[in-house]
């Protein structure tokens, strides 16, 4: 009824049994939730003439891992429904600086099967299957004994291979100097990859470009299989790069150099690998290849919607003018507590001007009344994200004020501006999330954040990252295909703060400083846009009284509580369009968009269970457009059932909404 982990027993097995060498034995393990099944090979297996000991299937049999060591070298290939995806590709790390490549030999092979579900504080699901077949190679060098494992895995949806380098006597630390992992394609085809606060670029075809990639990189191979390249489990080294040789049909993963202490384990480098684009959005690969949360007490990361006090600076209703003062925020948390949003967010300036080093963010400015809103809204049941500057916490001990904006009860912070790099960057974002959880802290970093990686099932405190580019910031960013190319290759890291949801579509840039280009969508596509967008903290980007004027859309953007119960791409295409279904406690809900084409989407009812529903369908008229006549819409209702089918109207740049809820 439970498992040992870290040398302690776990009682109930919802997090399942994980393997951890120095703890399990090569055995077989029986739990409630989760099956393992740990084996060593025999001496006389560990041969090269016997190559079916170096392959792993995946548990539905269609991915095969096949591992080949050659005159020392470890090389890989995969393949799906026994035709090749990636042709034979290295595998290995440079070690302190070595020119030449080592040479291994296997020493021992253990295998597993892993089978497992796990439910994440906050996720795309309320239960998550982990289900994989495991393939661990212990090698030493030739050159000098040293260790190395290479861990593979096959899942139904990809593989993962990372390496792991044990300690040894008299040896605390080495240079990891790169990295030789390839992802050699074995097809032409064509690839998008993530490209920070602009456009994805792609379609590029394979072979016909050089230099570096930051991944996620998407790809579409000739036959019709999806395929992403990731990492997952990022943390003591710098996120990985990608690079294609003039050309090459495939990746090298790229690593700067870095001195590691030992024990040391690699992030996961990941392969996904799907019939369909929502095959990938959907999968929970990269939450599976992290660790569980050691956050005992959970009860307080609340994933959610909040209103957002920035964008909406100057925006002119009646007498009363949005700023950044006590009574607009007052404004919001008002229609939060009334419409069942949970939070309001603050952005910068609030404690003095953001880059100014001298600003004090526990005293400075406006602090007098933050304490005040952030008490008026817990009354109200709202909490407060605070913004925080890098420049502020520079100058300030990080862990102090952390501290006092716990002990005023804020519900989280906003990171700005980090100016770290690299490796460090990286290892500050951890500090900076553990902190906070420390102090019961939900955290959102913007500003070229470290990529997700999985592991938001490990800190669920940290809601989401603005790996993306905000919306509205520019105009060469946001056209509608851009969004739905985004959705497919960013949001393939993880949850994504990209501030959708902005409802005042005419004169919002002659109002409001803080709109810096006019924004090409509709009113249905940017509420469609808050719920498809996967993220722990949905920022919605308008005043509260832009919302107040549509009752039928803030009933849809608050019908957005999670965590979600299932999340499901039920219909979509790379860089033209995208349907998502996230289904809550009490209603499933479904956001549609489309590129600059308009669209007729018959969309099937068959995720719902038996019995009579009620949707609420919010469309695009005929005369709407990204361009024009931005904010028509209507509204219908129908009653509905499993056997139904959804006619959606959505029109140029446009998108559409429906609440299905029980009678």
């Amino acid at each position: 009824g439970g498992e040992w982990r870290a040398g302690r027993f776990w009682r109930g097995g919802e997090e399942g049994c994980s393997y951890d060498g120095a703890v399990f034995a090569p055995v077989l393990c029986f739990l409630v939730a989760s099956r393992v099944v740990c084996c060593a090979a025999q001496p006389e297996l560990l041969t090269q003439e016997s190559p079916q000991a170096l392959a792993v299937v995946s548990p539905d049999g269609r991915l095969e891992v096949t591992v080949t060591l050659a005159d020392g070298q470890l090389r890989y290939r995969v393949d799906r429904d026994g035709k090749p995806v990636v042709a034979r590709s290295r595998l290995g790390l440079v070690l302190d600086g070595a020119p030449e490549e080592d040479s291994w030999r296997l020493v021992e092979l253990r295998r597993r099967e892993i089978e497992q579900r796990w439910s994440p504080v906050w996720g795309k699901r309320a239960v998550v299957l982990d289900h994989a077949s495991e393939l661990v190679l212990e090698l030493a060098a030739s050159r000098d004994g040293r260790a190395m494992e290479v861990v593979l895995r096959a899942y139904d949806d990809g593989v993962a291979v990372r390496y792991s380098l044990p300690g040894s006597a008299g040896v605390e630390e080495l240079e990891l100097s790169g990295e030789r992992t390839e992802f050699r394609l074995a097809s032409e085809g064509e690839a998008w990859s993530y490209n920070g606060e602009h456009r994805p670029l792609g379609p590029e075809a394979l072979g016909g470009f050089a230099g570096v990639r930051r991944p996620p990189v998407l790809v579409r191979a000739e036959g019709g299989a999806l395929l992403a390249i990731h990492e997952a489990a990022l943390g003591g080294l710098a996120p990985m790069t990608l690079s294609a040789g003039e050309g090459a049909l495939g990746f090298q993963v790229g690593l700067p150099p870095a001195e590691v202490q030992l024990p040391f384990e690699t992030p996961w480098r990941v392969l996904l690998v799907g019939d369909h684009p929502g095959d990938l959005v959907d999968s929970d690969l990269l939450v599976n290849l992290n660790p569980p949360c050691p956050i005992e007490d959970t009860s307080w990361i609340r994933p959610g919607v909040t209103f957002w006090d920035w964008r909406a600076w100057g925006h002119q209703v009646g007498d009363f003018r949005y700023g950044l003062d006590l009574p607009s925020w007052k404004r919001f948390v008002d229609l939060a507590a009334e419409a069942g949003v949970p939070y309001l967010l603050l952005d910068a300036d609030w404690y003095g001007p953001e880059f100014d080093e001298s600003s004090d963010p526990v005293k400075g400015g406006k602090a007098r009344d933050v304490r005040e809103i952030i008490r008026y809204g817990r009354e109200r049941g709202v909490g407060v994200f605070l913004y925080l500057n890098d420049a502020a916490s520079r100058g300030n001990e990080l862990n102090a004020v952390l501290r006092q904006y716990s002990e005023w009860g804020a519900a989280g912070i906003k990171y700005g501006f980090m100016q770290a790099r690299g490796r460090e960057r990286v290892e500050k974002t951890r500090r900076i999330i553990e902190t906070c959880a420390r102090y019961r802290l939900m955290c959102n970093f913007h500003d070229g954040p470290v990529p997700p990686t999985g592991d938001e099932r490990t800190w669920p405190n940290c809601l989401t990252r603005e790996f993306c580019h905000s919306q509205s910031d520019a105009h060469r960013v946001f056209t509608p295909s851009t969004f739905c190319l985004q959705v497919y290759v960013n949001m393939l890291a993880g949850p994504i703060d990209m501030c959708n949801g902005l409802f005042e579509m005419t004169d919002s840039l002659e109002q409001r400083p803080k709109i810096f280009s006019q924004l090409d969508s509709t009113i249905t596509a940017e509420a469609a846009r808050t719920l498809i967008v996967y993220s722990g903290l949905t920022v919605l980007a308008d005043s509260a009284d832009s919302y107040r004027k549509h009752p039928e859309l803030l009933a849809f953007l608050a019908a957005q509580r999670g965590p979600w119960r299932e999340s499901r791409t039920l219909a979509g295409e790379i860089g033209q369009s995208i349907v998502m279904m996230r289904q809550t406690d009490d209603a499933y809900l479904i956001g549609a968009c489309t590129n600059e084409q308009a669209r007729e989407i018959e969309l099937p009812l068959d995720f719902l269970p038996t019995g009579a529903f009620e949707a609420v369908i919010i469309e695009d008229t005929a005369s709407t457009h990204y361009q024009h006549d931005r904010e028509s819409y209507h509204v219908r209702r129908r009653r509905v059932t499993a056997a139904d089918t959804l006619d959606l109207t959505l029109a140029p740049g446009g998108g559409a909404c429906v609440r299905i809820s029980r009678f």
